[in-house]
């Protein structure tokens, strides 16, 4: 009983302390009230946004394939002659390989269609 009632305060201080520093937080001023009203975001036009945007995605999807590239090369070196290891590894590299290619010809397919419909070169 004199446990229950030990870890029962413990409870209660715990949330009285969090409940204290919620309202302390809450009264914090961020300087909103400095914000220029007449604040503005870059000049780029609506479709030099989008093809910036893929562009860095496609750079996003090109980073995660080589970092699975590079883990299916990992698990073949460490695989110590187990052959379902190695076996796991090229399967991975494989999968990686494709996974280049296709983003590659994304990325083309992607420049092409944009380059046409907006008339400029993509980004």
């Amino acid at each position: 009983m004199k446990k229950l009632a030990t870890t029962s305060l413990a409870g209660i201080m715990g949330l009285a302390v969090v409940a204290q520093t919620h309202i302390a937080s809450a009264a914090i001023n961020f300087g909103e009230n400095n914000v220029d009203q007449d604040l503005r975001g870059s000049n780029q036009s609506a479709d030099s946004a989008v093809q910036s945007l893929i562009s860095n995605f496609m750079a996003f999807l090109y980073l995660i394939a080589v970092v699975y590239a590079l883990w299916g090369g990992f698990n073949i070196l460490t695989a110590g002659g187990e052959e379902e290891k190695v076996k796991k590894g090229k399967t991975v590299l494989i999968q990686a390989v494709i996974g280049l290619l296709v983003i590659f010809l994304a990325d083309s397919i992607i420049n092409f269609v944009v380059s046409k419909i907006f008339g400029g070169g993509a980004a």
